[in-house]
């Protein structure tokens, strides 16, 4: 046997014992990609979480044991192999955010060696046409200025995070619980038939998604009036800035630019004196005002050249007094961010005589 009797008994009980921890863990991760990663980018996503219950490893370890193929002699054998008892779930709604969900994950979180953690592509259709499965998997620890407090006892726990389509994430769902922990017996014919079938219709789904979203921001793009939301403002601004990934950082943005009370693109652009296309003349400031940080040696923060950060540099010899007196009983990591910038350009310069817009 690969796996004692004993050992799963033992490993279960551990488990019990150390649950909360996976718990917290999840719930740490799941928080900051759902207002860093996810709102802070303005990308559509559902965020969720969990810690695998003490009865499911249990279960996966039974199966373990009957299928012979992994050898697990140990309780510390099993935590070392069992590596997704902290899960989290990024399920975009559009299956070209993916890969830039991904990223933002693989740059915010490490390995557990302090390093950018590497991720895993599986798209098992390309090997298996009857297959569907879709996702990425990252294995994350949190980074070593997250680990304290009431984290410090989570510094060598990894999650598990997955990133897949909202549409990928149905059939995933759907084939796990059936196909991979099947109550009843193997799956019959027309059971996989109808699974294929639904596998298509996903595939399908994804790309009708995505001309629907493209749909909805050509017609935000056409309305007036002020911002009805974030995606709203990211839709009717990025235009401004072609070539540029402006959903980045946009959520703090447009969280910060709403007691200014700059909620439509008419209010915006009048305080802008650049013609369109203003990325050239953004980033040109941005870089000023980068080199001038720099000189200080105010590193805290990073203006980036490639997102709405280019739009904030535009509007700061007009907003940063605004901005940095905006009162709120909590602000987000992103809104500090703005903040700091804010704080910084007035140390760097007179708002009033222009500064770097």
């Amino acid at each position: 046997m690969t796996i004692s009797e004993d050992t799963i008994r033992n490993a279960v009980l551990r488990y019990h014992r150390e649950y909360d921890r996976y718990l917290k863990l999840s719930a740490r991760v799941a928080e900051i990609c759902r207002f860093e990663i996810v709102e802070g980018n303005a990308i559509r996503a559902q965020v969720t979480f969990r810690a695998k219950s003490p009865k499911s490893l249990e279960g996966k370890l039974r199966r373990f044991a009957a299928s012979g193929k992994k050898d697990l002699p140990s309780v510390q054998s099993v935590f070392d192999a069992v590596r997704d008892l902290a899960a989290v779930r990024i399920a975009t709604y559009e299956q070209r955010h993916e890969d830039q969900v991904v990223q933002l994950v693989c740059n915010r979180f490490v390995d557990l060696r302090g390093a950018p953690p590497s991720s895993e592509r599986k798209d098992k259709n390309a090997a298996d046409n009857n297959n569907f499965y879709r996702a990425t998997h990252i294995e994350a620890f949190l980074p070593e200025g997250d680990v304290i407090g009431t984290y410090a006892n989570v510094s060598d726990v990894p999650c598990e995070v997955q990133v897949c389509s909202m549409m990928a994430h149905v059939w995933n769902e759907v084939e796990h619980d059936l196909g991979y922990k099947p109550l009843t017996g193997s799956l019959s014919d027309q059971e996989r038939n109808l699974l294929v079938m639904l596998g298509h219709a996903v595939r399908q789904g994804d790309m009708t998604i995505g001309s629907l979203f493209s749909e909805t921001e050509r017609r935000q793009r056409e309305h007036g009036g002020v911002f009805t939301d974030v995606y709203d403002f990211v839709a009717r601004v990025r235009g401004w800035f072609p070539g540029i990934d402006f959903g980045r950082n946009a959520g703090p943005l447009y969280e910060a630019l709403q007691p200014v009370r700059l909620v439509s693109p008419e209010s915006i652009r009048k305080l802008i004196t650049v013609a369109e296309p203003m990325t050239a003349a953004a980033q040109n400031a941005l870089d000023e005002f980068a080199g001038k940080l720099a000189a200080k040696g105010d590193a805290r923060f990073t203006p980036d050249r490639n997102s709405s950060d280019l739009l904030l540099i535009l509007l700061l010899p007009k907003v940063a007094n605004y901005i940095v007196s905006s009162s709120g009983d909590a602000v987000s990591d992103g809104v500090s961010r703005l903040r700091w910038f804010a704080a910084r350009f007035q140390e760097l310069s007179k708002v009033e005589s222009g500064g770097f817009g």
